[in-house]
């Protein structure tokens, strides 16, 4: 044991000395192998984060979301008003639910046009369902059945501010001819496109549900967006709406999705993504390694006769191999490690950039490592296996 360790040592100091004799085809190698690593580190890291920063998006509204929409089809039958406000009452897994009536208008105020999107029917529970928060005045309420009352979003808000509106609460506001009045603001909300449906909060205006199915050219309810209740499965949740709506309306065809059902397909594709990325920046390793093989046989062939010499003073082939291999490891080592700063260093520069929050994967950089050494070893073995074949008078006599 203290023999192999006493020449693994010296080996280990001749490799170092031949790098630092080589200096150019050192430089080269290393520069070879950091972009390889680092590709490979800033690719898994990018498709961590990205996975990360998904999930958030998924946790900003909460994963409990259960959205429930008619079947699509020209001939698929709507959900019905009553049937869908009774949800979140009949339904044991379910805590909130909010239906919505979605049409279309021109918004003008003071005979200015201030915009144009969507007017949604909603009831009471579709602010807090859906996290909106009021900037003034308050929210549609159950009482305001069939009344001609409105929240603005925070985008129609800024342009009637901007066509010379003092105090929101109370003006008029013009949807295609008809006068609403304005009971409440709403906060600017950032739309989330990982859920599995969009609010579009900010240029939309809200008005009672009953008062929507009037104006809007279809009165049955586009969606529900409900909320499960606190560890309930989302197939559980799934299943009871199911339930409730094959006793309610036999023929009605329903497409439920929910968010955690949502959060576990993401994470399975990301997953792939990520070694997808991983195997793009693999392929600018693969030839950092063939650099280093490359440079290797070099090293061997010039320095034939110290190793006829080596092989005359008694060393074995496998003290010739083992030297080399230690040379090829030693060289993609050191350029992994200058690999790794440089991959987390894009990858917090990309970062910045794009406004994600920078982490640092244990896996990718102990992979990172590892795969360092397994290219020194498998790209360093042809040279090293060729070393050790040398013929001592061959290599002396310059053959």
């Amino acid at each position: 044991m203290s023999r192999t360790f006493s020449v693994l040592s010296a080996n280990a100091r001749e490799a170092a000395e031949s790098l630092r004799r080589a200096r150019l085809r050192t430089v080269l190698g290393l520069v070879g192998v950091m972009i390889g690593i680092s590709s490979v580190i800033a690719m898994v890291s990018l498709g961590e984060i990205a996975r990360e920063q998904a999930r958030k998006q998924f946790e900003a509204l909460g994963t409990d979301i259960v959205v429930v929409r008619k079947a699509v089809g020209s001939g698929a039958k709507a959900i019905d008003l009553p049937n869908a406000l009774q949800v979140a009452a009949a339904v044991p897994s379910i805590t909130e639910a909010a239906p919505r009536i979605s049409g279309r208008g021109t918004f003008r105020f003071a005979g200015r046009k201030v915009g144009g999107g969507a007017v949604q029917g909603v009831t009471r529970s579709f602010a807090s369902v859906n996290r909106l928060t009021l900037q003034e005045g308050r929210f549609i309420s159950d009482l305001d059945a069939d009344r001609y009352w409105c929240v603005v979003g925070a985008g129609v808000a800024e342009a009637m501010r901007g066509a010379g509106a003092d105090r929101l609460a109370g003006s008029l506001l013009e949807v295609d001819e008809v006068l609403f009045t304005v009971v409440g603001v709403l906060d600017g909300k950032e739309e989330s496109y990982a859920l599995p449906v969009q609010v579009n909060a900010n240029k939309s205006i809200f008005v009672p549900i009953t008062t929507a199915q009037r104006i809007a050219p279809d009165p049955g309810v586009e969606v529900i967006i409900a909320r499960s209740g606190a560890g309930v499965h989302y197939e559980a949740a799934v299943a009871d709406i199911r339930s409730y709506f094959r006793r309610r309306a036999p023929d009605l065809g329903l497409d439920i999705v929910t968010a955690k059902e949502l959060v576990a397909r993401m994470e399975a594709q990301m997953g792939i993504f990520t070694l997808l990325l991983g195997a793009v920046g693999s392929i600018s390793l693969i030839v950092g390694g063939i650099g280093i093989m490359n440079i290797m046989l070099v090293s061997v062939a010039e320095r034939r006769a110290e190793i006829a010499i080596r092989r005359a003073l008694g060393a074995r082939q496998r003290d010739i191999r083992s030297q080399f291999l230690i040379e090829s490891v030693i060289l993609t080592i050191i350029g992994g490690m200058l690999g790794i700063a440089l991959g987390l260093a894009a990858t917090w520069t990309i970062c910045r950039f794009t406004d994600w929050d920078f982490l640092i994967s244990g896996l990718s950089v102990a992979s990172g490592l590892g795969t360092a050494a397994a290219v020194g070893l498998f790209f360093g073995f042809q040279p090293a296996h060729q070393a050790s074949r040398l013929d001592p008078i061959a290599g002396l006599q310059g053959k």
